[in-house]
């Protein structure tokens, strides 16, 4: 049987081999993992910057359109009083009719 003393010495002579092998590669990874990392935050900046600037593009189109709207709107109700109150009322009886439907459907 060997002796307990000398195994002991030698498995703390390979843990202190395996501790500098790590270090060792920890040190020689450094670099990398740190260009590693600039890379990825430069994406991530990258990425926040496009998507900031796909809402600023959506939201300047959503206006415009609603401009639009809003402009033809105000032509048709100028060009034709009458027929635009008739189409709003008929509009808000419609809706209303659907909501009543909907309510006495949604008791049953």
């Amino acid at each position: 049987m060997s002796d307990p003393k000398v195994t002991q010495e030698k498995m703390s002579a390979v843990g202190a081999e395996i501790s500098s092998t790590v270090n060792d590669v920890l040190d020689e990874a450094r670099p990398v993992l740190h260009r590693i990392a600039d890379r990825v935050t430069d994406s991530a900046q990258e990425l926040v910057k496009k998507s900031k600037d796909a809402a600023y593009e959506a939201q300047e189109k959503i206006e415009s359109g609603v401009q639009n709207v809003r402009d033809n709107a105000e032509h048709y109700i100028h060009d034709a009083p009458l027929k635009s109150i008739l189409i709003a009322a008929g509009t808000g009886a419609a809706m209303a009719l659907a909501l009543s439907w909907f309510m006495s459907s949604n008791k049953r």
